[in-house]
């Protein structure tokens, strides 16, 4: 029995958001338990949410006092596009997609 439109509309919210909720580890965790053939759209996320986390980590730690605050607003870009890519809208980030789009 297949899901009805509502119930895949959940799934992707969950799945999107979720995955750039917690960046790298919930991207990691995407990337290994769905299917690539099933899901490549939320395969891409996944690897976007990895080096969206990685940059974030990265900006975090350089000692520049206003960078902290820029990884914040990063994690919010991210949580955006999670739920701009649940809604179906194909939302690609500067630098980190194309790096993804050429990787996959």
């Amino acid at each position: 029995m297949s899901a009805s439109k509502s119930q895949k509309q959940e799934r992707n919210l969950i799945l999107c958001v979720g995955t750039y909720f917690f960046t790298w580890l919930s991207g990691i965790v995407v990337y290994l338990f769905i299917n690539k053939k099933e899901d490549a759209y939320l395969k891409f996320h996944a690897l976007q949410a990895i080096l969206l986390g990685i940059a974030i980590f990265v900006v975090f730690w350089i000692p520049i006092p206003f960078f902290p605050i820029l990884s914040l607003i990063l994690w919010i870009y991210g949580l955006y596009v999670g739920y701009e890519a649940s809604q179906g809208n194909d939302i690609e980030m500067p630098i980190i997609g194309e790096f993804v789009k050429k990787h996959m």
